[in-house]
């Protein structure tokens, strides 16, 4: 049985929350791509996905404010929570059969990102 978009989404955040990077890396389709317009960044891939998350310095989570979705696509509106203040962002889901395809982060604010630990991070 397939998730519904909304469903597949939430799963997401579940995931990542509960670092199950496995897990996480499941709902990922192949092609998948990550973009974060305000901190010029992106990631090509599923691996490097699930290692920007698993590299973010801990602790974090991502608390679900709102979730939109239809068919193909979702937004969710988070709350992200580090030792850093709360910030409130955007998140664009795009799928492909089934999977998560694209996902493009916005935050209220541009900003220059700190050191990634990830390699799999471009800047541009």
């Amino acid at each position: 049985m397939s998730l519904t978009t909304r469903d597949l989404v939430m799963r997401h955040w579940q995931l990542a929350n509960a670092q199950d990077w496995e897990g996480l890396s499941r709902l990922l389709h192949p092609e998948m791509s990550y973009d974060a317009p305000q901190s010029r960044e992106r990631i090509l891939s599923p691996l490097g996905y699930v290692d920007f998350f698993a590299t973010w310095p801990q602790p974090w989570r991502a608390e679900v404010l709102r979730c939109i979705a239809d068919d193909s696509s979702a937004m969710t509106q988070i709350s992200f929570i580090s030792s850093a203040p709360p910030m409130m962002g955007l998140s664009l889901f795009d799928l492909k059969d089934g999977l998560i395809v694209k996902v493009t982060d916005y935050w209220p604010d541009p900003y220059e990102p700190g050191p990634r630990l990830s390699k799999h991070v471009e800047r541009y």
